[in-house]
């Protein structure tokens, strides 16, 4: 398991520099402009509860590492709270109708966001318990190097407005460590799990999964930031060029 986890260490270091996160990082823009991308990851947020509850929580079992799993689920399926009380205060709940909101979450702008979820099930459904934790490392690798950017502009934005941001702050940095069970004594215990050739190959599919398909969704949004504004959220939606549906 070892050489799984220098990978995802690996590839989160190149996540880290997608241009989003580089975005984030240019202080000459105001600091909720930076955040113009949030809506677009509604769908994954949203969806990542169900994730922790329905796809990954096996129970009950007697197996060790299910069991680590479900533990895990319990920790990360309620974050969507923090994601919605921001939401507010960011603004987003005074710009858009009903009914514009399900055209975009269900239209092209949103289209890789919603995939993350749904793919990471379907690599999950008839995984053994030890590549799915593979691949959950590899989930919390990715938040840790998102959020530990995301905190940044968000301290930015707290000293504006005064207002605490439990999801996108300090608050869900501190339970993201970038390792399951949310603590870095998880890797040791990782490393000691000998994986047999089907195993190996099998984890490394999971991981570079799970880093492609949120790659692609921080891509996407990165290509929604670039058409809005703080002042006219949902600019695309507004102005009538609605996203397409799916069929």
């Amino acid at each position: 398991m070892k050489k799984i986890l220098e990978l995802i260490e690996e590839r989160k270091q190149k996540f880290a520099e997608l241009p989003l996160f580089q975005f984030m990082q240019d202080k000459s823009i105001d600091p909720q402009q930076r955040l113009a991308w949030v809506p677009c990851v509604v769908p994954l947020v949203m969806g990542f509860g169900e994730l922790n509850r329905y796809d990954l929580r096996r129970e009950p079992t007697e197996d060790k590492i299910q069991q680590l799993i479900n533990r895990h689920t319990y920790h990360d399926d309620h974050h969507w709270i923090w994601f919605l009380e921001d939401l507010e205060k960011l603004g987003f709940d005074h710009c858009i109708t009903f009914s514009d909101a399900m055209r975009f979450f269900w239209g092209d702008a949103t289209r890789k966001s919603r995939q993350i979820c749904h793919q990471i099930a379907l690599y999950s459904f008839k995984a053994e318990p030890i590549v799915v934790l593979a691949g959950i490392e590899a989930i919390e690798a990715t938040g840790n190097a998102a959020f530990q950017q995301i905190s940044e502009v968000v301290e930015e934005l707290q000293q504006i407005t005064q207002q605490e941001y439990r999801y996108f702050g300090r608050h869900h940095l501190q339970v993201e460590t970038g390792h399951s069970m949310g603590t870095d004594e998880i890797e040791t215990v990782l490393e000691a799990f000998d994986l047999s050739p089907e195993q190996h190959q099998q984890a490394i599919e999971i991981v570079e999964m799970v880093f492609q398909v949120f790659t692609d969704a921080m891509n996407e949004a990165m290509d929604y930031a670039k058409m809005q504004s703080i002042e006219h959220p949902f600019t695309t939606t507004r102005l009538g060029k609605t996203p397409a549906m799916i069929a």
